[in-house]
């Protein structure tokens, strides 16, 4: 059984054999860390973002962005984006004030695929709170 630091060599070695010229960089930036050049993978892999900010919080944010988009899409086809965000925000709040207490402790989804509880649930489990219509409408110009 291998241990997440040989997962990490194996995809060094891996990435080296790949011709693409981004895997060459990305193994250049694993051997960073592998070597010990530096023990923050975060710097090692030239993950940077504006000044006072996280990379991990950025990608929270962006996943959460990408299934507020999808929700709009998929449960609110034929509204304008406005009106969009309007009825995403109330359902937001709607769920995070009344099934969200038990859901938000369940490891996976407990909703289909095609329900609209579902992409609440992802949305919340991004980010824990309810986003007002304001900022969803800003993340829906953003397509």
């Amino acid at each position: 059984m291998s241990t997440p630091l040989d997962d990490f060599i194996d995809l060094a070695e891996h990435l080296d054999g790949v011709s693409k010229p981004w895997a060459g960089r990305m193994a250049i930036r694993v051997n960073r860390f592998l070597s010990g050049e530096t023990d923050d993978v975060a710097a090692a892999l030239d993950l940077k973002v504006a000044r006072g900010k996280r990379w991990r919080g950025a990608s929270v944010f962006a996943a959460r962005d990408t299934a507020i988009r999808e929700a709009a899409e998929t449960f609110f086809p034929a509204m304008k984006p406005t009106q969009q965000a309007k009825e995403l925000a109330a359902a937001l709040l709607r769920y995070q004030a009344s099934a969200w207490h038990i859901d938000q402790q369940k490891q996976n989804c407990p909703y289909e695929p095609g329900d609209l509880r579902a992409a609440l649930w992802v949305i919340l489990t991004r980010v824990d709170y309810a986003v007002a219509a304001r900022r969803i409408r800003k993340i829906l110009a953003t397509r």
